[in-house]
């Protein structure tokens, strides 16, 4: 009989930068939702933007993890994140995000453990949809795509799902973020997780997270550097990346 999973088992994972109210509106949530959620929180942000010095008593409710140096990248810091976790499982979130009645984040737990996944997420508005990651022109592209490989009742099994996501601390702990990659982390990290690790991905459907997006301080600028996607792609050998869309990038 699968183990079950209780809140008590997770810590919520969160990495910010420059965007402190975004950052407490996500904490606020968990803790309106969750009995007396464990809570995460690594900021690399400069100390005047801090989530910690805006709002400390909503801070006092979370483990945070000031970062000396600015901009160490979403990589970095999320590891820092994982590494900061005493519980089984991590449940990553971004600081944007914002957490209604329409989590069900036992549902989740129990999903996770009656299918035996890696990885199961939530979805996000109307983000988060299953995806697949397929290799064309000879393995030099790869196809970002809508997609799954199976169904069963709500859960959709898939090659990348949103960052809003259950995971057992080890298996994350293992796989890690490319610490490289400051920003554009987010196929590779799932390209390793689905093609080269052959980790259980899922979305459960049913469940969501509210994507409330905030453009803090110097955030577009701080995400919009495409030399880091072009580093993820060299790393495995791809020229270029086809969006969902049609729109192709190159390395």
């Amino acid at each position: 009989m699968a183990k079950s999973i209780s809140t008590s088992d997770i810590t919520f994972c969160i990495k910010t930068i420059h965007r402190p109210w975004s950052c407490h509106r996500l904490v606020e949530s968990l803790r309106e939702h969750i009995a007396n959620p464990t809570i995460v929180v690594v900021d690399d942000g400069r100390p005047e933007l801090r989530f910690s010095e805006k709002y400390p008593e909503t801070a006092k409710h979370c483990t945070v993890i000031n970062l000396d140096r600015h901009d160490v990248g979403v990589g970095v810091g999320r590891n820092a994140a994982i590494d900061a976790t005493q519980t089984e499982y991590i449940f990553l979130l971004d600081d944007d995000h914002v957490v209604t009645e329409d989590f069900h984040i036992d549902r989740v737990c129990e999903y996770f453990a009656t299918h035996e996944l890696d990885i199961l997420a939530v979805r996000q508005g109307g983000g988060g949809r299953p995806t697949m990651l397929s290799p064309l022109m000879n393995g030099k592209r790869i196809w970002m795509h809508r997609g799954e490989k199976k169904r069963i009742g709500t859960v959709a099994w898939c090659d990348m799902v949103g960052n809003a996501f259950l995971a057992r601390k080890e298996t994350i702990a293992t796989l890690r973020w490319d610490e490289a990659l400051k920003t554009y982390e987010h196929w590779e990290f799932f390209y390793r997780a689905s093609h080269l690790s052959k980790l259980q991905i899922a979305v459960a459907t049913d469940c969501s997270v509210v994507h409330a997006h905030v453009a803090g301080t110097g955030y577009r600028d701080l995400r919009g550097r495409s030399k880091f996607r072009a580093m993820g792609l060299r790393k495995h050998g791809f020229h270029s990346l086809r969006y969902p869309g049609g729109q192709i990038v190159r390395a």
